[in-house]
């Protein structure tokens, strides 16, 4: 995963320390890059033609978000003349309001041209974060943080690629989810592929590739259980949809495994899917707004993201488990294939499931909701996952990749506004970044 990208662009006026402002941009910088971020600053914009000149230099699509650094008083039309480039993207606004000097307090009339810039942006609709002070505080790192990994996945979004082999058109996704929306609302694109060119895929794998080989190996230290015949098509599988991500340069991967493939070709995409899953966001049954919470979730982490099924509702919390597939980092850097545990009810022996319990933790899950006349709002809570208190399985189908999730808000909250029977998950709070990430995409959050 990438560091975030900043710019500073810092301010000054004439008749200051022009030392001193240098001195806080460097100090700031450092800050910046402290919290594995990468940044950049320009040299002190002090007039008209230095912001024009800031404006044609710095290209936004190089940077995820900008910080606006007043040093000293500063009109706060330098600013919109030097960023208007950047409006839309998040933008931070840092000044350090005072300092020590000769054993007195200090000020360059930084905090004033901070809160009238602010209130300037806030006039033209332009969205922008205070920070002030530049001794080390580990809640405004939290925040700076927070609001670089949400303009990092919002920079990512924009140039994402998912890839979807097969479509569902029944209840888990709607049917007419308007791609043309979502790529004027993110930028990201969806592809679509048939099953038969996956197939097709396998088919033409050569088993003495060094590709082949690769992955053979990575199984083999993951899998526990046995696959049985199925093995080489398992790995066939893997080689055929990592092609498809490196020709189409794909940035996750979502595969409608049931009925097609589970039943019809006779060998599931669980397997191969939690393999996967552990390089790049994967996930099944062609559940676009979960695969595109999926892909927001691993942009704002870099962290590896799954989608859960919710089966059980009790009162305090539900049992969850996707219909087969987990990646294996969720679930202790193990697959374990289940497949005879089924009964005999027409599923084909090649229906194999990753039934390893996923690992205990802090979690948020998120779903993108659909919501009357196309708005999407984001319902999102954090909650820790556990072992289930019992196995639980689905009739007639082998065992799933199971957890128990307590969400931090009640059940019935929970269940009031819940959007899906597919929710996504990351390990860790990201609440904060998703908050940021939602107010700069327009996105209710819930």
């Amino acid at each position: 995963m990438r560091r975030s990208k900043v710019l500073i662009l810092p301010f000054f006026c004439d008749g200051y320390d022009k030392s001193i402002a240098e001195e806080q941009v460097e100090a700031i910088t450092e800050l910046i890059e402290g919290l594995d971020i990468d940044v950049q600053a320009s040299s002190l914009i002090t007039n008209t033609k230095e912001a024009e000149n800031a404006a044609a230099v710095y290209n936004p699509y190089n940077y995820d978000m900008v910080v606006l650094m007043p040093t000293t008083w500063s009109e706060p039309r330098l600013a919109a003349i030097a960023a208007r480039q950047f409006f839309g993207m998040p933008i931070a606004i840092w000044c350090v309001d005072e300092f020590e000097m000769a054993g007195r307090r200090i000020e360059m009339s930084a905090a004033p041209a901070a809160a009238a810039l602010h209130g300037c942006l806030q006039e033209m609709g332009v969205k922008s974060e205070m920070f002030i002070g530049l001794s080390s505080d580990e809640k405004r790192d939290e925040r700076f943080i927070a609001l670089s990994r949400a303009a990092r996945a919002i920079s990512m979004l924009g140039s994402a690629k998912l890839g979807f082999y097969g479509q569902n058109f029944n209840g888990i996704t709607a049917a007419d989810f308007d791609l043309a929306a979502l790529r004027r609302k993110f930028g990201t694109e969806v592809y679509t592929f048939d099953g038969s060119e996956l197939i097709r895929r396998m088919e033409a794998v050569d088993e003495n590739s060094e590709e082949y080989k690769a992955v053979k190996q990575g199984l083999q230290k993951r899998l526990k259980g046995t696959t049985g015949e199925y093995f080489d098509k398992i790995i066939r599988m893997c080689v055929g949809l990592k092609d498809t991500i490196e020709e189409y340069d794909l940035s996750a991967l979502d595969i409608r495994c049931h009925t097609e493939f589970s039943q019809g070709y006779g060998l599931s995409a669980c397997i191969p899917l939690s393999y996967l899953g552990n390089f790049l966001p994967c996930s099944c049954e062609a559940d676009l707004p979960v695969m595109l919470t999926q892909y927001i979730l691993y942009a704002l982490t870099g962290d590896t993201t799954a989608y859960v099924d919710l089966r059980t509702f009790h009162k305090t919390y539900m049992d969850v488990g996707a219909c087969g597939y987990a990646p294996s980092d969720l679930t202790g850097n193990v697959i374990e294939v289940s497949g005879p545990e089924a009964p005999d009810n027409g599923n084909p022996a090649g229906y194999l499931t990753n039934k390893s319990g996923f690992n205990k933790g802090r979690i948020t899950m998120a779903r993108l909701i659909k919501l009357p006349e196309g708005k999407l709002s984001l319902h999102t809570v954090g909650a820790t996952i556990d072992t289930i208190d019992k196995p639980l399985q689905e009739m007639g189908c082998p065992y799933y990749p199971m957890g128990k999730i307590t969400p931090d808000c009640d059940m019935e909250q929970f269940l009031s506004v819940v959007g899906a029977n597919h929710y996504a998950l990351v390990y860790g709070e990201i609440i904060d970044a998703l908050n940021y990430f939602c107010r700069y995409t327009d996105t209710d959050m819930i």
